[in-house]
């Protein structure tokens, strides 16, 4: 059976004589993989004709001007509309299965002269219970503007963090939005990943309604995680002290191992492996080295007071990712 996810833009804007390509996401389950893939139009009586599917049927008045492109292993399809006319607007599905019933995600065509193109969608993939990062670009805007990361719901766009300080209840711990350097580009780290956060989603700047600098990004869970659930809450007394297990690739180099305490969107330096300790806990934190196991260190806090109590991450990074795990510190007195 067709199972799972399947979602794409909700919105594609064309122009008159143009092209438009149209990217559809799906969970890489065995029966997504294999089945049928389809691009179809609504037509009075809300029937859904079909345009084009993987079977290799292209509707007559398409021929030459629409492809589809499907890539199982990144369980994406992508469709592409060539000299586009006005007639071309309206409400299109692309799906999954042997009906045009079956697994699908609508989409809104306009087509006019001179429409300007949307932005193309940044794909990225993460595991279950795993960590993601994702770059956005600056926009056009000044670099003290709000940044936003919201998830695409219909036909609004739901506030999961801003760099105000915002952050949704789902997301608490576990999120972080950071700028980078004077760009205005900003960075989202996202962990602790769950099938439901699969999805669309858009990073911007300003004020979330304006579609100012629109990236948008499809985030993908695959299901077949080979990451443990590890325990992510841990408990520890006044004056008593606690160690930390942090994990990371045995296999991966990385140029950075650390651990930060998370706050409002946003995780702030405790140490890290070089020998960098924040002043706040600086005499009560230290690295146990005497339990580096491969892909393994071990972090101690001692002294522990009551506001040590709150989320932690574990991280590590490369220049090209960062993985990043949280956990809770519950502090009981004595």
């Amino acid at each position: 059976p067709v199972s799972s996810t399947l979602y794409g833009p909700s919105f594609l804007a064309g122009e008159v004589g143009g092209s438009v390509t149209h990217q559809c996401f799906y969970s890489t389950t065995p029966a997504n993989r294999q089945d049928r893939k389809y691009w179809c139009k609504v037509v009075r009586g809300g029937v859904c004709s079909t345009i084009i599917s993987t079977t290799g049927y292209t509707s007559k008045e398409h021929q030459g001007r629409v492809s589809l492109q499907d890539v199982p292993q990144n369980g994406t399809f992508v469709v592409t509309m060539a000299e586009l006319a006005e007639s071309d607007a309206g409400i299109y599905r692309c799906g999954i299965g042997s009906t045009n019933r079956d697994l699908f995600a609508y989409l809104n065509l306009t087509v006019s002269a001179g429409a300007g193109a949307l932005g193309t969608t940044q794909l990225v993939q993460g595991e279950l219970h795993g960590s993601v990062m994702v770059l956005c670009p600056p926009g056009d805007s000044q670099s003290n503007e709000k940044r936003f990361w919201c998830k695409v719901v219909r036909l609004s766009c739901l506030l999961i963090a801003d760099t105000d300080g915002y952050v949704a209840r789902s997301h608490q711990g576990r999120i972080s939005i950071t700028p980078q350097g004077s760009s205005g580009a900003f960075k989202i780290l996202i962990n602790d990943l769950k099938k439901d956060d699969s999805g669309l989603y858009r990073c911007g700047t300003g004020r979330l309604s304006s579609w100012g600098s629109p990236q948008l990004v499809a985030l993908q869970v695959t299901t077949a995680s080979t990451l443990p659930r590890r325990p992510k809450f841990l408990t520890g007394t006044v004056g008593g002290s606690l160690s930390i297990k942090c994990h990371h690739d045995p296999k991966g180099s990385y140029e950075k191992k650390y651990l930060c305490r998370w706050k409002a969107g946003s995780c702030s330096l405790l140490l890290d492996l070089d020998g960098f300790v924040d002043k706040s806990c600086k005499g009560r934190v230290k690295i146990d080295s005497s339990d580096q196991g491969p892909g393994t260190y071990t972090v101690v806090l001692s002294q522990l007071r009551e506001e040590d109590a709150g989320w932690y991450w574990c991280g590590a990074r490369n220049r090209h990712t960062e993985h990043t795990a949280p956990l809770k510190l519950l502090i009981q007195k004595g």
